[in-house]
């Protein structure tokens, strides 16, 4: 995963507090922060899921 912030994009998810909580024990027994453990898990969920090609669209000025 990258850190460059021109390739990433920002999503805000309400928890339960008790998986709050095990989301933060979790990463603290692993070493990380709890962005990167959510990050590795949601990119792990979907990654056989097939993007489909989108169009470029050439705009007219």
């Amino acid at each position: 995963m990258t850190k460059d912030k021109a390739q990433t994009k920002k999503i805000h998810v309400d928890l339960p507090e008790e998986v709050h909580q095990r989301v933060r024990v979790k990463a603290a027994l692993e070493g990380v922060s709890m962005q990167t453990l959510v990050a590795r898990i949601v990119t792990e969920a979907v990654a056989d899921v097939v993007l489909p090609k989108i169009k470029e669209s050439k705009r007219r000025v």
